[in-house]
C-alpha cells in the first residue's frame, strides 16, 4: 500500500474536527447569525431543550419568530463562479493527483459548504507538506498544519430531535419526535502523534495508529407532555413543562478499534514498505431488527416576570436504550491472501446491548430595557462541550439592529453582527459571523442574508 496514501488518510483523519463549523454558521436565518447564535424568539434551542416553552406566549417584539425562513446562497453564486460546474473534472480542488490539491481546503468545504458570501476567509494551512525520502528514511513535515494534530482524544457529535409531531388540548401535549445521536472520537497513538507533529523520522517495527470510537443510533419515540402556566398571568408568572418518551431505536451501529499501518525492517521495501493495521469492533443492529427500546424524559421551567425572563431545560433525563437482536463482527485487514482484503469475523449474535443518549441542557435569560432594547444569553449543551451565547436586538419601527457575541465548543470566542428590515410580512435580514480554525486565532468573516415570512 502506498505510504503517501495511508499518511494523506490519518492526516486528514487528523484534521477532521478542526475545521467543523460552529452551530451559528450552520443555520440559514440570518437573524440568528446576527445574535452571535442567540435565540431570542420561541424558537430554535428554547423550544427544544426546554420543554415549559411551549407554554409560554410569543414575545410582542417585532421581528421574532415567523412561519419559515428562506436562505439567500450568494455563498453558493460566488463559489460556482470561481469553480465552474464545467470545469470541475479538472479542478485541482477536487483531484488528489494534482499539484494543487490541498487536502485541508478540501475537507474544509466538504464541513462547512459554501452556503453564504466570505467576507473574509479563515486561513487555511498552504500546501507546504514536505516529504523527505530515501530507501531506509520517512519524515512529513505538515508545515503550519503540524498545529492541528491534537494531543489527547478530539472528535464530534451530539445529539437532535429532527422532527416532532402532535397535538395539545388544555395543556397535555401528545406526539410523536424524531431523535438521532452521533458521535465519534480519535485518539493518535504516541508513534503517530510524534511522527505527524513533531516530523519525527518515521521508525523500524513501529504501528502508526489512530483509536477510533464512534457511534450512530437513531428512531423515534411517542410522547406524553404538560407545559402550562401554574401561577400568575401570561406575561408574569411560573411555567413548568415535562415529557415522558419511549424511545423506539430503529437503527445503531458503534466502532471501536485501531486503524493505521506498521513499518518493516526498511522503511521503502517491496511494492508493500507498510503493512496495514485494521481491528475494529463493529456492533450494530440494523434497519429491519428488532426495535431498540426505552423510556427517558425531558423537564423544563420558565419564569416571565414583566421584562425579564428565565429559563431552564434537561432533556433525555435517563435515556438508555435496549437492544435485544445485536451482531457483534470484527473487522480485520487480511494481507495473507493474494491481494489485501477486509475480513468480517462474527463474534456474536442475536445478543443484547445497550446504548444510552447524552443529556442535554440548556438555560437562557432575556430582559427588554426601556427603549425596546432585547439583551439576551443561554448555556447550551448538546452531549459534546457547552456553548455561550450573548446578543442584544434594537428595533426602531421597521428596522432592527444586532450584534452577539459565543463562545464554541473549541473554547473559541466568535462575534455576530448585522441587521434587518421588515415590511408587512416579509423580512429582509444580513448577518455577519467570525469563525476560525483551531489551528489559528485570524478570523474569517461570513455575511449570511435571508427572507423570513411572518
Amino acid at each position: 500500500m502506498p505510504v503517501r496514501h495511508v499518511l494523506s488518510s490519518l492526516t486528514l483523519a487528523a484534521c477532521l474536527c478542526a475545521l467543523v463549523a460552529p452551530l451559528p454558521a450552520q443555520t440559514v436565518d440570518a437573524r440568528l447569525i446576527g445574535l452571535g447564535g442567540l435565540h431570542l424568539g420561541r424558537s430554535g434551542s428554547l423550544t427544544r431543550y426546554n420543554a415549559a416553552y411551549r407554554a409560554v406566549p410569543e414575545r410582542k417584539e417585532q421581528g421574532l419568530g415567523g412561519k419559515f425562513t428562506i436562505p439567500i446562497p450568494l455563498g453558493l453564486i460566488k463559489f460556482f463562479h470561481d469553480h465552474p460546474i464545467s470545469k470541475l473534472k479538472t479542478d485541482p480542488l477536487f483531484h488528489p493527483d494534482s499539484a494543487g490539491f490541498n487536502p485541508v481546503e478540501t475537507l474544509d468545504l466538504i464541513l462547512n459548504p459554501p452556503l453564504f458570501y466570505e467576507v473574509r476567509k479563515a486561513p487555511t494551512p498552504t500546501n507546504d507538506v514536505i516529504f523527505t525520502i530515501a530507501r531506509d528514511s520517512l519524515i512529513v513535515n505538515l508545515g503550519k498544519a503540524q498545529t492541528l494534530i491534537p494531543e489527547d482524544e478530539f472528535g464530534l457529535g451530539g445529539s437532535g430531535r429532527p422532527f416532532g409531531l402532535g397535538f395539545g388540548i388544555h395543556g397535555v401535549h401528545v406526539g410523536v419526535t424524531g431523535f438521532v445521536q452521533d458521535k465519534v472520537g480519535f485518539t493518535l497513538n504516541d508513534s503517530l502523534r510524534a511522527f505527524l507533529a513533531d516530523a519525527h523520522p518515521a521508525a523500524h517495527f513501529t504501528a502508526y495508529d489512530i483509536l477510533a470510537d464512534g457511534q450512530v443510533q437513531g428512531g423515534f419515540a411517542p410522547e406524553v407532555g404538560f407545559a402550562e402556566r401554574i401561577w400568575g398571568t401570561d406575561d408574569r408568572g411560573l411555567y413548568l413543562g415535562a415529557n415522558v418518551h419511549y424511545y423506539q431505536g430503529v437503527g445503531y451501529t458503534s466502532a471501536r478499534g485501531p486503524a493505521g499501518f506498521t513499518t518493516g525492517d526498511t522503511i521503502f521495501k517491496g511494492n508493500n514498505p507498510v503493512t496495514p493495521n485494521l481491528d475494529l469492533t463493529i456492533t450494530y443492529s440494523s434497519f429491519g431488527n428488532a426495535f431498540g427500546h426505552g423510556v427517558g424524559s425531558d423537564f423544563g421551567v420558565v419564569w416571565m416576570a414583566g421584562p425579564f425572563e428565565v429559563g431552564a431545560g434537561i432533556n433525555d433525563i435517563g435515556a438508555k436504550l435496549t437492544w435485544s437482536d445485536t451482531r457483534i463482527e470484527r473487522w480485520t485487514w487480511d494481507t495473507t491472501g493474494v491481494k489485501d482484503s477486509l475480513k468480517k469475523t462474527l463474534v456474536a449474535d442475536h445478543v443484547e446491548s445497550h446504548t444510552r443518549l447524552p443529556v442535554s441542557y440548556v438555560a437562557n435569560l432575556a430582559y427588554t430595557l426601556p427603549g425596546g432594547t432585547l439583551v439576551g444569553a443561554d448555556v447550551l449543551d448538546r452531549g459534546r462541550g457547552t456553548v455561550i451565547h450573548l446578543g442584544a436586538e434594537q428595533r426602531m419601527g421597521p428596522l432592527a439592529l444586532r450584534g452577539g457575541v459565543s463562545r464554541d465548543e473549541r473554547k473559541k470566542v466568535q462575534f455576530g453582527w448585522g441587521g434587518g428590515l421588515r415590511l408587512g410580512p416579509l423580512g429582509l435580514d444580513v448577518g455577519f459571523w467570525t469563525h476560525s480554525h483551531s489551528f489559528s486565532n485570524v478570523r474569517g468573516i461570513t455575511m449570511a442574508t435571508s427572507l423570513t415570512l411572518y
